[in-house]
């Protein structure tokens, strides 16, 4: 810990106490560090190479701003010319530094590659407004107990501020005096009012294509290699210079595994009886536990465990998403596991990071690592070749595992060598799939009640998931869309038979309800009950609210893509998916014109995704319109309003998109769901008594879905279900009977 250690008031080129034993000592012993440099020059590369990678396996965060010139003389250089994409001028003078980089320097790019690569960086670039440069030379440095280390000078990070002896740097430490502590405050406010652009003087750009750059040109390493390294570095410079050697950390013992630091009192007792269960079931089965109870520090718990008693971990990681991806990485980080590779798309060297890892395990090795893989990717023939090679006690974890259902993971799976399984779901059972469900079951050798279970009543009656209020909206369809329904319904009841309650063709009937499913998807009265949703809301209280909307290029989830062919969606549906979004955008700025909006697709790559996310959790954006790429696993936890415009028959979609608003956070007290329930018009003149009997099955599953949503509210009793009354009673259905025919 930073107060462990003895820093010293004044660290200059010129005396005992170098500036390099101070960035070692806050490095190795911190994990959080933000600093605003002067120039960026292969001196500073230099100085904070030194204890960088202990930095990294203690967990480092860092956030770290720049100047557009890199050096003094890029500055004079440029200083009386139109600087018209100054990052492509930054990219230039980095490849005409790389040629004199020393192994120092390369060493602190690649850590600064894994820290990019681990989501664990921002790195941006301020401009003055008015020319001349940004001189500030500060840093803040955090450790786990919040304690504090500034450093602040006339410091430059150049060569010549190194090798000349003309600078110095001076330290303030936080639990010195309460002086000290308002140093360090001030020092944290003149960061953030830079780093948030919020300092009128100087412009701050993200710099994306330098951080880019880093990674194509030096691609992460193992962690512990970099920390192996960096001790070669260390006992190469104590031979020069006079760093005193009782300073350095010690690189013998390398962190072990261990639960998260955040849970001071580790595993909870539902995460030991899960791993208790899993044992008695032979190291197989599945986590059927509600969205947001923490089924991924639960499985990464029952590794730490198998560790602990095997003496090395081996894992296998899938996902749905590369935003997912993203994600069990930084739960990853929270165990110390090491030797970390993502095969997905966004590292183009996983391929060769396999084939290694194959090469030490055929070898005989027993190497320690973690494979985080998408189930796209996971299905890859390069993969696969590599795959059976792979130690068959290895560990495999399927999040999300109703994915498992699609045939291409199923017949790799059916011939899987790996026998240690845990299949991650809050909603594990496959809807129009019994064979894919049945399969997934057979896999994790478990059926329901499932090995484990934690339902979302029981963690929002223990406190783990957060209470809500529901109010359903009924939409009504107009009478040309009535007319369109009626036509298709009409077809249905020819191959409907009355007495068994099924269709005579079920493959055309599918498609005919699909058909029948997009008017109701698309319904023009969804504008006019989301302006109400709007208005009732408030501007005041319009923040930390995301709008479920139309997925993408497709109407379906992947569940019913498997019963309607791709060819028959029209193709104006994406342009139609496009302009609702929109439309509803306008009508929020429309109503409240100060709320800032953005929105969440898939279109948006993995720096745009968490900009919007971290954006949204900062209350920087108010209203987040998002497709269904927010679904599965993604994690939002400042989510308090929920306005579900984009219904479905999918109790698992339904079920997971409440998951999202549930989820606790230290300054939320409540979640708001609104929810658009489209049913046929009964009223219209197109609606025939004929169409009664069949509809009734219909709407019995849009009810069932509201009465789920209800059951569990807190106004339950105060009217939540009110306004579908009317509707149940056509229908002679009761409402409160329906919660029964989905398990909770």
């Amino acid at each position: 810990m930073l107060k462990d250690k003895d820093f010293k008031y004044r660290y200059s080129t010129g005396r005992k106490d170098l500036p390099f034993d101070f960035f070692e000592l806050a490095l190795s012993n911190s994990i959080n560090f933000d600093m605003g440099l002067g120039y960026f020059s292969s001196a500073s590369f230099n100085i904070l190479s030194v204890g960088i990678a202990h930095f990294i396996s203690n967990g480092g965060n860092m956030r770290l701003y720049i100047n557009q010139y890199l050096t003094e003389e890029d500055y004079k250089l440029l200083q009386n010319k139109e600087i018209v994409d100054f990052e492509d001028y930054i990219l230039q003078s980095f490849f005409a530094l790389k040629k004199a980089l020393s192994q120092r320097d390369e060493h602190f790019f690649k850590c600064l590659s894994y820290l990019v690569q681990t989501n664990r960086i921002e790195i941006k670039i301020v401009i003055p407004k008015d020319g001349g440069l940004a001189h500030e030379k500060f840093g803040i440095f955090t450790d786990k107990n919040n304690d504090k280390v500034a450093f602040t000078g006339s410091l430059n990070l150049t060569a010549a501020a190194l090798v000349k002896n003309i600078e110095t740097i001076e330290c303030t430490c936080s639990w010195k005096s309460e002086d000290s502590r308002e140093r360090i405050k001030l020092s944290e406010q003149d960061f953030s009012e830079i780093w948030d652009g919020k300092n009128n003087n100087v412009l701050v750009f993200p710099a994306k294509k330098f951080c880019q750059e880093i990674v194509k040109t030096y691609p992460t390493v193992d962690s512990n290699e970099l920390l192996i390294q960096e001790k070669e570095i260390i006992k190469k410079l104590s031979n020069k210079t006079t760093i005193v050697s009782e300073s350095l950390p010690s690189y013998q013992t390398i962190k072990e595994p261990h639960f998260p630091d955040q849970y001071p009192d580790g595993a909870r007792q539902y995460q030991i009886q899960a791993y208790e269960a899993w044992l008695k079931n032979g190291k197989r089965g599945i986590f059927a536990m509600a969205t947001g109870t923490g089924k991924t520090i639960t499985s990464l718990n029952c590794a730490l465990l198998e560790y602990k008693n095997d003496g090395v971990y081996q894992l296998l990681i899938l996902v749905p998403t590369i935003a997912l991806v993203e994600q069990w990485i930084d739960e990853i980080a929270l165990f110390d596991f090491k030797n970390v590779i993502t095969v997905s798309s966004e590292n183009p060297r996983w391929r060769q990071q396999i084939v290694k890892l194959e090469d030490k395990v055929t070898r005989g090795k027993r190497v320690s690592f973690v494979i985080v893989s998408t189930y796209q990717s996971f299905t890859n023939k390069d993969f696969q070749q590599i795959l059976p090679y792979l130690p068959e006690e290895m560990i495999i974890i399927a999040d999300e595992a109703h994915n498992i259902g699609s045939e291409s993971v199923r017949a790799i799976f059916r011939l899987l060598h790996l026998r240690r399984r845990i299949a991650l779901s809050a909603t594990p059972s496959r809807i129009y799939d019994e064979d894919g469900t049945a399969e997934l079951e057979s896999f994790f050798n478990d059926k329901p009640p499932y090995v484990y279970s934690f339902s979302m009543s029981q963690a929002i009656e223990e406190g783990r998931l957060m209470e809500y209020c529901y109010y359903p909206k009924m939409v009504k369809l107009n009478d040309d869309e009535m007319q369109e329904y009626a036509a298709i319904t009409e077809q249905l009841m020819r191959l409907f038979d009355n007495s068994s309650g099924e269709f005579s063709d079920s493959q055309k009937a599918k498609k005919l309800l699909m058909l029948r499913k997009r008017i109701l998807h698309k319904a023009d009265d969804k504008m006019r009950v989301f302006k109400e949703i709007i208005k009732e809301i408030g501007s005041e209280k319009l923040k930390y609210c995301f709008v479920y909307v139309p997925e993408g290029n497709k109407v379906f989830d992947s569940d019913e893509a498997l019963l309607y062919s791709k060819t028959d969606i029209d193709s104006d549906q994406e342009i139609y998916e496009e302009s609702i979004m929109k439309k509803m955008l306008d009508l929020t700025k429309e109503i409240s014109p100060n709320t800032t909006c953005n929105t969440y697709t898939g279109k948006n790559n993995k720096t745009e995704r968490k900009a919007i996310l971290q954006g949204f959790e900062s209350g920087q954006i108010n209203v987040l319109f998002a497709m269904k790429c927010l679904d599965e696993g993604v994690d939002v936890p400042r989510a308090e309003y929920g306005i579900f415009a984009s219904s479905t028959g999918n109790p698992r979609q339904f079920i997971q998109r409440r998951g999202r608003l549930l989820r606790k956070h230290k300054e939320k007290t409540f979640a708001h769901i609104y929810d658009m329930v489209v049913v046929p018009n009964y009223q219209s003149p197109y609606y025939s008594k004929e169409f009664w009997q069949m509809e009734r099955s219909l709407v019995k599953g849009e009810l069932t879905r509201v009465a789920y949503f209800a059951n569990l509210a807190t106004n339950n009793y105060t009217g939540a279900l009110r306004s579908l009354d009317e509707v149940a009673r056509f229908y002679e259905l009761v409402l409160s009977e329906l919660i029964l025919s989905i398990n909770q």
